[in-house]
C-alpha cells in the first residue's frame, strides 16, 4: 500500500469541473498532459482505452523500447507530480486514449 495515502476514498478536487482526454499516437510528438492542476489536486487518476501505451517520467521521449508499459483497460493513481513529469507514446499503429481526473483529500 503506498504510505502517502491518507484517504482510500480520494474526493474529486473541488472547482475542477472537466476530465482531461489525450490521445496518444505512435508518431514521434510526445503527448503529455497540458493542464494546469488545481493546487488542491494530489491525485491524477487515469485509465487507459483502446490500446496500449508507453510512459515515461524523466522528460525523455517515450518510445517501444524506452518507457513503462500501460495497459488498456487498466486504471493508476499517480501523484499530481507524476502527470505532470509523464510523456506518452501509442505502442502501435492504434491510438490510445488516456483519461485523467484531479483528485484531493
Amino acid at each position: 500500500m503506498n504510505s502517502r495515502t491518507t484517504n482510500l476514498y480520494p474526493k474529486p478536487t473541488p472547482g475542477v469541473t472537466a476530465m482531461e482526454m489525450l490521445d496518444v499516437d505512435s508518431t514521434s510528438v510526445q503527448h503529455s498532459f497540458t493542464t494546469s492542476y488545481n493546487r488542491l489536486t494530489r491525485y491524477v487518476v487515469l485509465d487507459v482505452q483502446d490500446a496500449d501505451a508507453y510512459v515515461t517520467y524523466t522528460g525523455e521521449s517515450a518510445a517501444a523500447n524506452k518507457g513503462h508499459r500501460l495497459y488498456a483497460g487498466r486504471s493508476y493513481t499517480w501523484a499530481v507530480e507524476t502527470a505532470q513529469q509523464a510523456k506518452f507514446v501509442a505502442t502501435g499503429s492504434t491510438t490510445s486514449v488516456i483519461a485523467a481526473s484531479e483528485f484531493t483529500d
